[in-house]
């Protein structure tokens, strides 16, 4: 069986680590795999293209111009009628609108990712879509409400183990990391008010989203300037987060990452916000959830070493028994194969 991933440029760059593990392991499970990816306008091969060299992938212009969609479709449809496939998958909004201008043509089978409740209550029926994955069983449960269960298939993100910095290695100044801080401007700007006074906190947060510059105005308020490290992609710095002390989701839209669930599977304690669709975080178990107060959240996480230590080791016993890459090649698989 010959499967086509068509993968947008914000996908490649959050998720490239997952998304070779997955080509890999379909092609370890005989299943042909063609990555259609974004054209790279450097003169070196980036990271991604060169992990899974041999797998065939097909460059092309992601995103277009509306007036460039036909040409672009064209091109892409004879390659895909030279080399037989059979499957689609879409990684991403731009992939997913090339996947949809495809099927169009080759009346071909399209599997679509959603990676988050918000955009589960968006599925509708009459979509020209095949089938949904999601990441969590809440949000699959969400997605079958709407379009059926034949129409939605559960393959969790998978992550693979990586070396644990537990807490007695740990220096003494902590590290709390951030992440799709500026997408919530109210929670994130009250946990930066509370941390203010704690000289020996540092935070990494990640600076994307739509309040970055409301943000940034109450770091310079509160005269953080030496303590806070603002980066626009926390998932490129993954060996920072597993050694984290503390992760915080201050978002209640953001989407299912692997970057969570390799700081959980790393025994990095979680508090988050109540994040629907999220089954991994489970209150008092794998997670404390703040519900409205983050003071007394933070200060339980910043100053009871056992009860962080619990949270950890519970949420990574969780993420390496649900969440490993091996369980979401099986699930990716069997959603194609199996109907």
């Amino acid at each position: 069986m010959i499967v086509a991933m068509i993968i947008s440029k914000d996908r490649l760059a959050q998720e490239c680590a997952m998304l070779n593990r997955l080509t890999v392991g379909l092609l370890d499970e005989g299943i042909q795999v063609i990555r259609v990816v974004p054209e790279c306008q450097m003169e070196q091969t980036p990271k991604f293209g060169t992990a899974v060299s041999f797998a065939n992938q097909i460059e092309v212009s992601m995103p277009v111009p509306r007036m460039l969609r036909k040409k672009r479709r064209d091109e892409v449809v004879e390659l895909f009628l030279k080399q037989n496939v059979e499957m689609v998958f879409g990684f991403g909004k731009d992939a997913m609108q090339l996947a949809l201008d495809i099927e169009k043509v080759l009346e071909i089978n399209v599997l679509c990712e959603v990676l988050s409740m918000k955009a589960a209550k968006k599925v509708k029926r009459k979509s020209r879509i095949w089938r949904w994955f999601a990441p969590t069983p809440s949000i699959e449960q969400e997605i079958a409400r709407r379009v059926g269960p034949e129409r939605t298939a559960l393959i969790p993100l998978g992550v693979t183990n990586h070396h644990t910095i537990h807490a007695t290695d740990r220096v003494s100044k902590k590290c709390i990391v951030l992440l799709d801080a500026a997408n919530d401007y109210k929670n994130s700007a009250e946990i930066l008010a509370l941390l203010a006074a704690k000289s020996n906190v540092h935070l990494f947060i990640e600076m994307t989203g739509k309040h970055q510059q409301r943000l940034w105005k109450q770091i310079t308020t509160l005269s953080m300037h030496d303590r806070v490290t603002c980066l626009h992609d926390v998932g490129a710095l993954r060996a920072l987060v597993v050694q984290a002390d503390l992760l915080v989701l201050p978002s209640v839209t953001m989407e299912v990452r692997t970057v969570l669930l390799d700081a959980m599977l790393s025994e990095v304690p979680t508090l988050a916000t109540q994040i629907q669709g999220f089954d991994m975080l489970i209150d008092e178990e794998t997670a404390i959830i703040s519900n409205g107060s983050w003071d007394s959240s933070l200060s339980l996480l910043l100053d009871d070493k056992r009860i962080c230590e619990r949270i950890g080791s519970n949420g990574s016993s969780l993420i390496a028994q649900k969440y490993g890459s091996a369980v979401q090649i099986a699930a990716f698989k069997a959603s194609f194969t199996l109907n």
